[in-house]
Formats: structure tokens, C-alpha cells, sequence
């Protein structure tokens, strides 16, 4: 996979992200989600850095860690 699917993964899952008015339960499951195809990203790529990739689906950076 190339940072480009990363990015897209990304975007996709943050775009999906319930808001603070929905049931907490579906955010739990999200996050579950997110740490899911993260592993997967993971194994995918040595270079892929969780961290940076969890702070952009959660919106907290721009893509390339950068601000929004």
C-alpha cells in the first residue's frame, strides 16, 4: 500500500467518525474499527506511523501531520 491508500483509509474512516450526540457505544465501536485497519496498515508498510495516521483520523493534523 502506498501513503496515498493510507490517506485515503484515513479520510474515509474520519468522514464516518459518529458525533457527540449519537449513541457512545457507536463511537466505541469506530475506534475499535480504526485501530482494526490500522494493524492492518501497519503490517502492510514498515514505514506506516500509527500515530501520526490515528491524529489525522481523529482530526487532529492534516494528512502529512501538518495543520488542517
Amino acid at each position: 500500500m502506498t501513503k496515498k491508500h493510507f490517506i485515503a483509509l484515513a479520510k474515509a474512516l474520519r468522514a464516518e467518525k459518529p458525533g457527540s450526540n449519537w449513541d457512545p457505544n457507536k463511537l466505541i465501536q469506530w475506534d475499535l474499527d480504526v485501530k482494526a485497519v490500522a494493524n492492518v496498515c501497519a503490517s502492510a508498510s514498515p514505514r506506516f506511523d500509527r500515530d501520526l495516521w490515528m491524529a489525522y483520523v481523529n482530526g487532529e493534523c492534516g494528512p502529512s501531520g501538518g495543520k488542517l
